[in-house]
């Protein structure tokens, strides 16, 4: 149901003034602050929900593979790094037995996640206590942004974060550079020893693909 009540100023724009063709484009900039508030809690909502659904999965696909490192992309967050963050602790949060639907529980996997938006392509790189001596957060994510340009917005032993941005020009666009950077993560693991060889299609493992977001 919630999708509905985000669609009402949009009626309302139109009511206003269907003259000009600029003129509602104005007018769907401008919700009011409460609405603006309500937008992004909703947004974080749904952010939060589809980081503790893809939690489980990796879990899943991770002990099925004997993986302790996992790459994956995201659509919800839409390429914005703070959303993309608040997805990855939804990914890692501790899964509540009681609760119906199980949220999260794969703060053990090491991970990087990549959001694509139509600005830039955010992503986030974690790495689990345990494994911090094998891996490093920050060179694992420098590595990655690097082979697409990209910059390092945070870095940390635990979390790290960057962005690529778009550029029309020399032809970076979010979702064209994500597959080639996720083989990208993949293969820094490869070389020191925390991913299995390439004998199939692994880099396949990636969730959330044929549901882009539509540009």
């Amino acid at each position: 149901a919630q999708p509905k009540k985000e669609a009402a100023p949009k009626k309302e724009a139109k009511g206003k003034e269907a003259k000009g063709g600029d003129k509602k484009e104005d007018d769907k900039k401008e919700p009011t602050p409460e609405e603006l508030e309500k937008m992004k809690k909703d947004k974080l909502k749904k952010v939060v929900k589809e980081g503790g659904k893809r939690g489980v999965e990796i879990e899943g696909a991770a002990d099925m593979g004997g993986l302790q490192f996992f790459c994956t992309s995201v659509d919800l967050p839409e390429g914005d790094l703070d959303l993309l963050i608040e997805s990855m602790k939804a990914m890692n949060a501790k899964s509540d037995p009681t609760e119906e639907e199980r949220k999260g529980g794969s703060g053990h996997i090491g991970k990087m996640i990549f959001s694509a938006g139509t600005e830039q392509l955010a992503v986030v790189a974690y790495v689990p206590e345990a494994k911090q001596g094998e891996l490093n957060c920050a060179e694992w994510l420098k590595t990655v942004l690097d082979s697409q340009g990209g910059k390092v917005q945070s870095e940390a032993k635990d979390v790290s974060t960057g962005f690529v941005k778009t550029n029309s020009d020399k032809g970076v666009f979010p979702l064209k550079i994500r597959e080639p950077m996720i083989i990208e993560a993949n293969n820094f693991l490869r070389k020191k020893g925390l991913f299995p060889e390439d004998d199939s299609d692994d880099d396949e493992m990636v969730f959330g693909d044929d549901d882009f977001p539509s540009m």
